[in-house]
């Protein structure tokens, strides 16, 4: 009986008439358009089943016929529910010429006209019955205005002759008014001319020394953000060749490993003969640059070029990054989907496929990590997802499936900082260094790591510099990082509060290389800030920044401590540009940001300003614009004319690709 009911059960196969896509209809979305299922086996399940002698098809015409906007997009054909997977490809290949295919088409089309002309006739008669009301409606308003009018001009004549009797009245008493008035209006400009030449005085003493503090404030965010960045690098170089946890894959490891064991003895022989006088004359040795584990001729470079990416414009860090298993860093990759093509944002990585070939595997930036649906058979709990998105890590270790091989497996899981993408390591694939720089992790600190959770670490650098940081697994990094201090400094108050403070030394730079440095001398620090605290410690009121008039909202915000939005700023260059003011408290001064300080972003924002900045003011390079001599403009990103134009084509003539 089951079976012979299943027979009589059939599906709608629907075709997208704009793009040419076939598929088995799941049911209507909210906007009233087919949801569509792949016709396969595995999928059967979400496939909308129709009794062939029921009218529940006819119910599901109507419904999509009232509820869509464009119904005449698609078209829809009848087919039984057990051979749809079967059918599929033939109706594809019949609806390549419906023309020609006509008669074999005809069975299974279905007719769409008569629920067509019943929604338009519907519609039509709605709109009958709407305009029939109205005009009632109308019809009755105009002769109550008419009846209204009437009244109204009857008082309005009274009225009339009732005013221009007071009118003559008041005249009298109005220029007997207008005398007084005239004698006080001309006291009063005396007063005010000497409360504005006040007034003008201090703006002026005010202007000034916010000239001066903005200077000021400049020229220590300028020193910050340089030393910031030095420090960022000196630890990411060192951190990467005392401490890198790299991941190989286990063919790659293997054959390292076999090639190191072949050239030992001559490497050995090598140092005998010729090794000694370098060293004794205290020359450095130089570090033989380790291989890749990916050999050129193992990638299909054409599948890239068909992103729109060609290998040329790779940076060197990507290429490595790329050629090691790793992701690149934000490119601008080109997809055709649906027979267009699209400029999208994403990272690259090469991955092995079922067969052994490497696939060029893009990494798209997504609008916010998916934390409400479960990851590989894990479900996210409430203290998870405010974790990822505090620090981007989980802060504890999980089973997930190995996408691979289904197997539950132990892992750490974060968020991909750039793309919004949720990706997770197995614990064997993660080393736990026994030191950080100059520093060295005790057992405990190492297990703390080991779990999943942060460690507060005052981390030495070979250089003698020392910063407070966060430490913690990352899984995209595949190793131990720095979490950016934007996002843990607001969690946890730093150990001693006030007291320690005073010994620490610069503290670990944030997210955009940046680094608050402390006043060299206290008492002057003190003296600059208390223009900008009242005596009682609030922050005090200003009424603009530079060019930058604050509304009565950004007044208010700016006291409460809130980040001010500085719409007209100039870049270094001296173009327009958007940047962030905020108090900081610890400094007791406002400071200004290219980012929102307030916003723990785990991915590269679509920010009008960014690319302005990074090549006016931090000297990076913009591969559309690397040969365009003038400052870059707010939102520019390529040439934006025809002369910009002439100067990027001129020294090459191929397109450079975006690089983020």
């Amino acid at each position: 009986m089951e079976q012979k009911k299943k027979k009589q059960e059939d599906v709608l196969v629907v075709r997208d008439e704009k793009t040419g896509e076939i598929s088995v209809v799941a049911g209507l979305d909210a906007r009233g358009y087919p949801k569509r299922a792949q016709a396969k086996a595995e999928h059967s399940q979400e496939f909308l089943r129709f009794d062939r002698h029921g009218d529940a098809i006819d119910n599901f015409m109507r419904n999509f016929y009232r509820q869509c906007k464009e119904p005449t997009r698609f078209g829809f054909y009848r087919v039984a529910a057990e051979t749809v997977e079967a059918l599929l490809p033939v109706i594809k290949d019949l609806l390549k010429d419906p023309v020609a295919n006509a008669d074999l088409l005809a069975p299974h089309k279905v007719d769409t006209s008569a629920y067509q002309q019943a929604e338009e006739q519907q519609t039509t008669e709605e709109a009958k019955k709407e305009n029939a009301e109205t005009e009632t409606e109308e019809q009755q308003a105009a002769e109550e205005a008419k009846t209204e009018n009437a009244e109204t001009e009857t008082e309005e004549q009274q009225t009339a002759e009732e005013v221009k009797r007071e009118n003559a009245e008041t005249e009298t008493e109005e220029q007997q008014a207008a005398e007084e008035v005239k004698k006080e209006k001309a006291e009063t400009e005396t007063e005010e001319q000497q409360a504005a030449e006040e007034a003008k005085k201090e703006n002026a003493e005010t202007e000034t020394e916010e000239q001066q503090a903005a200077e000021e404030a400049k020229k220590e965010n300028a020193e910050t953000e340089a030393e910031g960045q030095q420090v960022a690098e000196e630890a990411k170089r060192e951190n990467t060749e005392e401490n890198s946890v790299e991941q190989k894959t286990d063919e790659k490891m293997e054959e390292t490993k076999q090639k190191n064991q072949e050239q030992k003895p001559q490497a050995a022989e090598t140092q005998t003969a010729q090794g000694q006088q370098p060293a004794q004359e205290g020359q450095a040795q130089v570090k033989p640059e380790k291989p890749n584990l990916i050999a050129d001729s193992d990638v299909d470079w054409k599948e890239l070029e068909q992103f729109g990416v060609k290998r040329e414009n790779l940076s060197e860090k990507d290429m490595k990054a790329l050629m090691n298993y790793g992701k690149t860093r934000l490119v601008t990759v080109e997809p055709v989907l649906g027979g267009e093509r699209y400029e999208l944002q994403a990272r690259l990585s090469l991955q092995k496929a079922e067969d052994g070939k490497l696939k060029l595997t893009p990494h798209f930036v997504r609008h916010e990590p998916r934390l409400d649906v479960p990851y590989n058979g894990y479900t996210f709990t409430d203290e998870d997802k405010q974790a990822l998105k505090q620090t981007g890590n989980l802060g504890k270790l999980v089973n997930v499936a190995d996408t691979k091989t289904g197997e539950m497996r132990l892992a750490y899981v974060s968020i991909d900082r750039l793309t919004n993408e949720i990706v997770d390591v197995p614990t064997n694939k993660v080393r736990i260094p026994n030191r950080i720089g100059l520093t060295e992790l005790s057992k405990a600190e190492q297990e703390i790591l080991r779990a999943g959770l942060a460690l507060p670490k005052e981390v030495t650098l070979k250089g003698g510099r020392k910063f407070e940081a966060m430490l913690q697994v990352n899984a995209d990094k595949r190793d131990v990082e720095f979490v950016p201090e934007h996002l843990w400094q607001g969690q946890s108050q730093r150990r001693g509060n006030g007291q320690e403070k005073k010994q620490k030394s610069p503290e670990a730079p944030d997210a955009t290389g940046q680094q608050q440095k402390e006043d060299g001398n206290q008492e002057n620090g003190q003296r600059r800030n208390r223009s900008w605290t009242n005596e009682d410690g609030s922050i005090r009121p200003i009424g603009k920044w530079k060019d930058d008039k604050f509304t009565e909202q950004q007044k208010a915000d700016y006291v409460a401590g809130k980040v001010v939005v500085l719409a007209n700023a100039k870049d270094d260059k001296g173009q327009p540009c958007t940047k962030y003011l905020k108090f900081d408290r610890e400094k007791g001064r406002p400071l200004t940001y290219s980012e929102n300080p307030d916003l723990a972003q785990t991915v590269a924002p679509s920010n009008e300003s960014r690319t302005q900045l990074a090549v006016n003011n931090e000297g990076k390079t913009n591969e559309a614009t690397r040969h365009v001599k003038e400052p870059l403009q707010q939102g520019q990103t390529a040439p934006k004319d025809d002369a910009q134009k002439q100067q990027q084509e001129k020294p090459k003539k191929s397109k450079g690709m975006k690089v983020s």
